[in-house]
């Protein structure tokens, strides 16, 4: 597949004077035609003053401004440690939709190591009205999981004009799960006043496989398409890519399948018709990671892969982790996504990590048709 050398959303320029890094990006476009790039900064990986920035760019992701802070957390109590994606509205307000964490001690990590379980956090939504400038406050959704939930996909606009996002649940940090391990559609009917996340998009038998960083895209026909990084939690087994569909606007979806693909963080478009390009994150299980594209066709709900390439790959080895809970401590690259630029050609971006500095950054890739 054909695609552009890297450009750089975020790095640090002067990294030997000052710790800055950038973290999970997602593009989307105003409509001005803007690109609108959301992407976590902090001192590091799980740093306390980890929060939401935002960066411009008006030619296509070749460049790219300097970035801005989404929030105002001036004597926030406890600090949060935020991560949102950007959506634009078909109002034309951006919608900022993420997850944040309770730091209320400074020196725990976001993960603990002993029990695979994680800090409390929050799912939340703001709103900007001057397309992305500036943002409201951060107003708190309640899902299933209370404060152990995982929001790391943006909004999505649903057929019938409803708000949508898949989420899941965390255990928490003595290692026990609030609710069963599986996805939720969390949705919006009245344009983000109230939520329900009664919708299973994602779940295995027998309460043990993860569905991590989910992503969704929406077919030409209105079938919704679910994908996740999926591994068993009780085994450690690692697992192939599954996604899931719903013909009816979300309110109900196919059992797992597998998509063929063993990676980690995945992401899917659709580019027309029951077409779709995914990109996949494959750090482990391979003698090639790195940042890989797939061409598939859905008809039938079927997932029949045309074409499948690395796109990308890391400069030096990446470590190896061995579970879960210690999954954040080897992470080197992942997250990757896509927006399409128009009909031929889509933005893929993606953060990977070079000497210690973490870096957001995007190239364009030529849709095959």
């Amino acid at each position: 597949m054909r695609h552009s050398a890297l450009n750089i959303i975020y790095e640090n320029p002067m990294p030997h004077l000052r710790a800055v890094n950038s973290c999970f990006p997602w593009v989307c476009r105003r409509k001005d035609g803007a690109l609108l790039a959301s992407h976590q900064m902090g001192q590091a990986f799980e740093s306390v003053d980890g929060t939401t920035h935002l960066s411009i760019s008006k030619d296509g992701g070749l460049t790219w401004s300097a970035p801005w802070r989404a929030f105002d957390k001036a004597g926030e109590d406890p600090v949060m440690t935020d991560c949102g994606k950007a959506c634009a509205l078909p109002d034309g307000r951006i919608a900022m939709l993420g997850y944040q964490y309770f730091r209320y001690d400074h020196d725990l990590p976001l993960g603990n190591a002993q029990t695979g379980g994680l800090l409390e956090d929050q799912i939340y939504i703001a709103y900007s009205e001057d397309g992305g400038r500036t943002f409201g406050e951060r107003t708190p959704i309640a899902c299933a999981w209370g404060n152990h939930a995982e929001a790391s996909a943006p909004l999505y606009i649903l057929p019938d004009g409803s708000w949508a996002t898949p989420i899941t649940g965390f255990p928490d940090w003595e290692g026990n799960m609030t609710s069963p391990r599986c996805g939720r559609l969390l949705r919006s009917g009245d344009c983000g006043k109230t939520w329900s996340d009664s919708a299973v998009c994602m779940r295995f038998p027998g309460d043990q496989v993860c569905c991590f960083e989910q992503r969704m895209c929406i077919l030409e026909d209105g079938t919704l398409l679910v994908i996740a990084w999926n591994e068993n939690a009780v085994t450690g087994e690692r697992m192939n890519n599954h996604y899931t569909i719903s013909r009816d606007n979300g309110w109900h979806f196919s059992a797992p399948m597998d998509t063929g693909i063993r990676a980690q963080a995945s992401s899917v478009l659709a580019i027309g018709g029951n077409r779709i390009l995914s990109l996949h994150a494959v750090r482990r299980d391979t003698a090639e990671p790195g940042i890989y594209a797939c061409m598939a066709d859905l008809s039938g709900g079927e997932w029949k892969t045309e074409r499948f390439e690395r796109i990308w790959s890391p400069a030096l080895p990446v470590s190896r982790a061995k579970g879960m809970a210690e999954i954040f401590a080897y992470l080197k690259f992942g997250q990757p996504g896509a927006c399409l630029l128009d009909e031929n050609t889509a933005l893929v971006f993606f953060w990977k990590c070079e000497e210690g500095v973490y870096k957001t950054c995007c190239m364009t890739l030529d849709i095959d048709r």
